[in-house]
């Protein structure tokens, strides 16, 4: 497949990714001041979200990363500084989409009248949307790499 494909099926992994994450944390964090009666109708919409946009998103953006990283080879990979942080990253957003999921696995089976922070979901929405920043920032300009 010619990298420019590959490419954009990263891209559009990547934005599904990262438009269901950050509309996932956003709405988990509203969850948490809604009234009991509202709460079943937020847990299907975040569920809904996540398994229909983020992780479909997250499964793309890795296979075609990889499928990436593959075809430009190990020679590059090895002298490719900026992939490494790049990576840090993304694994990070992998930890917190991974903590999300399992939280909102916790707030399916609680009681709808059970009391919810909202700090915890607020956080992870802001340093998601800075990881976002940082991982496109380093994939565009590409700094520490070897021309």
């Amino acid at each position: 497949m010619a990298r420019g494909w590959l490419i954009g099926f990263h891209l559009i992994g990547v934005v599904l990714w990262m438009g269901g994450l950050m509309a996932f944390s956003r709405i988990l964090g509203y969850h948490s001041k809604e009234l009991p009666s509202a709460r079943p109708r937020f847990t299907f919409i975040e569920g809904r979200l996540n398994w229909l946009v983020a992780v479909p998103g997250a499964v793309l953006t890795v296979a075609f990363g990889l499928w990436l990283a593959i075809d430009h080879g190990m020679a590059w990979f090895r002298v490719a500084s900026w992939m490494h942080w790049k990576l840090t990253l993304v694994l990070a957003v992998v930890v917190i989409h991974t903590v999300l999921t399992v939280k909102h696995g916790q707030i399916r089976r609680a009681h709808p009248a059970e009391p919810m922070s909202r700090g915890l979901y607020a956080a992870l929405h802001g340093t998601v949307g800075l990881l976002l920043i940082a991982i496109v920032l380093l994939a565009t300009t590409q700094p520490m790499s070897q021309r």
